[in-house]
């Protein structure tokens, strides 16, 4: 897994209306590298960074089951098939006012020793400025807030962390990410 930090951001939103701050974000970013998730989505760096693994790898192989990166992302973090149930589990809900502000690094290629390509994130320098920037021009306030385990994350995400020991709560969230592909797991 990554050493460094995942580049994210929580903030803190004006209102509820969820609709306006989706299409304000999508309007507002500069490309599909940024994503809007729900407050209750982020729970370990461990999780962003093995959603990202996933997402660029396929990502990089051209073999998507969504048209862009973020779908895919969001759809790796719901552990889901499905794209609209990633949304509707991950992404922004109603009565939502906290969200998080994530940027999926470019990812490079790198051989293994079994000639498969495994992502390599290239770091973001700029991330700090630029989701300053975003988070001006949508008016969104940013906040000083640790990724934290929540049952009640997890059950939203998709995840029943109460059938998992409080000692593997990452395991069980890193196992729903890598089920994204089990045609099963969205019938869970």
């Amino acid at each position: 897994m990554e050493a460094s930090s995942f580049p994210c951001v929580s903030v803190r939103l004006p209102s509820t209306d969820v609709e306006a701050h989706v299409a304000d974000f999508l309007e507002q970013r500069e490309s599909p590298r940024w994503v809007l998730l729900g407050g209750h989505a982020v729970q370990s760096e461990a999780q962003l960074w093995t959603a990202w693994v996933q997402a660029v790898r396929h990502e990089l192989r051209s073999s998507m089951v969504a048209r862009s990166v973020d779908a895919e992302y969001i759809r790796y973090l719901a552990g889901t098939h499905h794209i609209s149930e990633a949304f509707s589990r991950a992404g922004l809900q109603s009565g939502q006012e906290d969200a998080w502000i994530i940027y999926l690094p470019e990812g490079e290629g790198v051989e293994n020793s079994l000639g498969h390509l495994q992502p390599v994130a290239n770091p973001s320098p700029a991330f700090t400025a630029d989701v300053r920037s975003l988070t001006q021009a949508l008016g969104w306030s940013v906040q000083s807030k640790d990724m934290n385990y929540s049952i009640e994350g997890m059950k939203r995400l998709g995840v029943d962390g109460s059938a998992w020991p409080d000692s593997r709560i990452e395991e069980a969230l890193i196992a729903h990410i890598l089920m994204a592909d089990d045609q099963s797991s969205s019938h869970r």
